[in-house]
């Protein structure tokens, strides 16, 4: 009935949601948001490695820096949800005001302080500064020695001549090619998937992260380390015409099972004809 009667009296209940505007501009303004994220965590990825590793030939594989970039937009966005689906105390009491109590109206009590939303934010925000923080601060060192885990400090570290062995694969072509090492108390790790950050020292004598893995497939040869070699022939449709080629072909295998037209084209001499005893002339005295 009081609905009926706040229709036709032009006096329709308010939401408690702000307008579509307040929704588009939070919207991009959280987008922007995450964007600077990026823009920060991405170069002080890089500064942190090399304040701390320059000295070293040696890569960072990066493991939380894009996990990090979702969960700073949630963040964001989840700003914007609070501010837009909870009402504030100044806003229910303006809905309140324009209520007919002689209609059995109620008033509405679900509302929430400025001082509580604000805290709320502080809260998400703080959480992208610890998540930054993690990012940056979490990652796996791969240098010539061996392969070091981080989390704001060394936590463990394995030599190179503890592998036992190790797997090269293409398991798909959005990934690419994958090294995977085995250790001696079967922990594995992986060192060309995800974001990476290279040294100055690194730059100076390797192309990529690649390059280096060509050189340590050498030195598990050395060391008589098994190799084992899957979807081969996805990595060569993958790399055949890519500038990497002559590493991974070396790092699968391939010029093993098919010698390069330089390996099989070997020069050979025509023998030379010498006359036979009944071919050669007689000499009269």
């Amino acid at each position: 009935m009081s609905r009926m009667l706040n229709d036709r009296f032009g006096n329709k209940p308010k939401s408690n949601k702000k307008g579509c505007l307040f929704l588009i501009v939070g919207s991009i303004l959280a987008l922007l948001a995450t964007g600077v994220y990026v823009l920060v965590v991405a170069p002080l990825t890089g500064a942190v490695i090399e304040s701390r590793h320059g000295g070293e030939v040696a890569y960072a594989l990066m493991k939380w820096v894009t996990p990090s970039y979702g969960i700073a937009m949630l963040c964001f966005y989840g700003i914007l949800a609070i501010w837009y689906f909870t009402p504030t105390a100044e806003e229910v009491k303006k809905q309140n005001m324009g209520l007919a109590p002689m209609l059995n109206e109620k008033r509405s009590d679900d509302s929430v302080s400025k001082k509580t939303l604000w805290l709320i934010t502080g809260g998400l925000l703080a959480a992208v500064v610890v998540t930054g923080a993690v990012a940056v601060n979490n990652y796996r060192l791969v240098t010539h020695d061996g392969i070091h885990e981080y989390f704001f400090v060394e936590t463990k570290s394995y030599e190179w001549k503890q592998v036992t062995g190790y797997t090269v694969d293409c398991e798909n072509d959005n990934d690419g090619l994958s090294i995977t090492f085995t250790m001696r108390d079967g922990k594995q790790y992986e060192i060309l998937q995800g974001i990476n950050s290279t040294t100055e020292k690194f730059d100076e004598q390797y192309t990529s992260v690649t390059h280096f893995a060509y050189d340590l497939d050498q030195r598990m040869v050395e060391l008589q380390v098994p190799r084992n070699t899957r979807h081969m022939e996805r990595a060569v449709k993958l790399y055949r015409d890519h500038a990497l080629w002559p590493y991974v072909s070396k790092l699968i295998g391939y010029v093993e099972l098919v010698p390069q037209p330089d390996e099989t084209a070997e020069v050979t001499e025509a023998p030379s004809e010498e006359p036979t005893e009944a071919e050669t002339p007689s000499v009269s005295e």
